[in-house]
């Protein structure tokens, strides 16, 4: 089979070979997604095509999809069917499908979606240019050759923010997760090249800098022989510019004491772990193949609490998984109210073909599962509240983030909210620059976000 596989013939050119193309590109699913996103869209720019932001002014529609469980499924073709019913009003328009779901569902997606003119999946990406010139109709008015030894990226975060992707797929085989089926196996990057995009993230004027990948305390095993996301952090805490670092998607019994001793110390880490359990129950959690138990989840909040006492954690469950029982579920409930988490994510067990927990016995119902997601979130609701109603009356330092479109301030966000997920701070005051730190108090709080002013007595302290 070709390395990607075309909807129909590659077209002739509709449009004089003179004109500058333009592109549309749709992101969809986590931040990993987003990066490889940013990198294809620095691709085509790079190239000679022109980003618009409406898709009925785009020659080239691209759609980065997401393949992880069943809602993002329907989303992702939620989206190519919009796409597709423009496109079919603008013949000129050429639609390419990437990504999770086309490396999962490649030939299901040909053949039910014929209008697509090319589908590359996530071990195609390298072809990605090359598809989409070759759907067009023409070929790159320029060469494309990174500069750089890693990809260039067109961010589409705040330019004081961006998500740096330490390592690509899993070597843990979680029994609910089609991860690595689609990504493969762990490959971390260099760490050269890693601390080289962070420098160059920081002369762009990026102040905080978001780990991400599907593991990152597992970072460098592959390359090292070793756990090295220590020595990483410790490099990337040298780069001039770069004041806030925060990790995403660790798993607990893998925050070995090197990490902890490290978070004691470190200037730049802020107070904040996003730690994915999925569940607590023992058995429920062998059944997961998680690789880790309650003990190590216990263990690890409590070593980091021991540092850092003022630490916000997050985490994600799933509930429903086949074979919970109500008491499984209890003592899920009884360990997030025990570790005291946060903020807490919650995710109905979505049956996925080719995973082992899909051909397990005891499937729970869908109204079960309904009726457990509930629980959750209503606690997590109501925990999350309580938490920042804590902090009215407190000072915060905050990165201003953006102007409030709707009306007088600004949107920040202090260490203990991550992009996108955690809420945010609004903050009143005259005059404040996008991508600075801000001391301010806080006045009010609702479950998501926290609201206050700026106080220009106060000298910010970094959290």
């Amino acid at each position: 089979m070709q390395p990607f596989d075309y909807g129909r013939p590659s077209p002739k050119p509709t449009q004089s070979p003179n004109r500058v193309l333009k592109y549309h590109l749709t992101s969809l699913g986590c931040p990993k997604n987003l990066v490889e996103s940013e990198e294809m869209m620095a691709r085509l720019a790079l190239s000679g095509m022109v980003l618009v932001h409406d898709p009925e002014e785009a020659d080239l529609l691209v759609v980065n999809t997401c393949g992880f469980i069943g809602p993002a499924k329907e989303e992702s073709i939620d989206v190519i069917l919009d796409l597709c019913r423009i496109r079919q009003e603008n013949p000129w328009q050429r639609l390419v499908v990437v990504g999770c779901l086309v490396q999962r569902y490649r030939n299901e997606l040909r053949e039910e979606l014929p209008e697509v003119d090319a589908f590359v999946g996530v071990e195609d990406k390298d072809a990605f240019l090359k598809v989409a010139w070759e759907a067009v109709g023409q070929k790159p008015v320029n060469t494309y050759q990174s500069p750089f030894p890693y990809a260039p990226r067109l961010l589409t975060t705040p330019p004081h923010m961006a998500y740096l992707r330490i390592s690509d797929g899993c070597f843990h085989n979680c029994s609910f997760c089609a991860i690595p089926a689609m990504r493969g196996t762990l490959r971390s990057r260099p760490m050269e090249e890693i601390v080289a995009e962070a420098k160059g993230l920081a002369a762009g004027g990026v102040k905080e800098l978001v780990i991400i990948s599907q593991d990152t305390t597992s970072y460098g095993i592959d390359l090292y022989k070793r756990l090295a996301l220590t020595d990483l952090l410790a490099h990337l805490e040298e780069i001039d510019g770069i004041e806030w670092i925060r990790l995403m998607y660790l798993y607990p019994h893998l925050i070995d004491r090197r990490l902890v001793h490290y978070f004691a110390r470190s200037e730049k880490l802020v107070s904040y772990v996003d730690m994915p359990i999925q569940h607590s129950d023992p058995f429920i959690l062998k059944l997961m193949k998680r690789g880790a138990t309650d003990v190590h989840i216990k263990r690890a909040v409590h070593r980091l609490r021991e540092v850092r006492p003022n630490m916000t954690f997050r985490t994600t469950v799933i509930v429903g998984f086949p074979g919970e029982k109500n008491h499984h579920f209890q003592n899920l409930m009884r360990l997030l109210e025990e570790l005291d988490f946060d903020r807490v994510g919650a995710f109905m067990y979505s049956r996925e073909e080719g995973t082992e927990a899909a051909a397990l016995p005891n499937h729970v119902s869908d109204r079960i599962k309904e009726k457990r997601y509930r629980t959750v979130i209503d606690w997590a609701s109501d925990r999350a509240l309580a938490k920042n109603e804590k902090l009215i009356g407190s000072m915060l330092t905050v990165l201003i983030d953006r102007p409030d479109p709707e009306g007088d301030g600004y949107w920040g966000r202090y260490s203990g909210q991550a992009p996108e997920i955690d809420g945010q701070v609004h903050v009143r005051g005259d005059k404040l620059i996008t991508g600075r730190f801000a001391p301010v108090r806080i006045t009010a709080a609702d479950e998501e976000n926290l609201y206050g002013y700026v106080n220009t007595d106060i000298t910010i302290v970094r959290e």
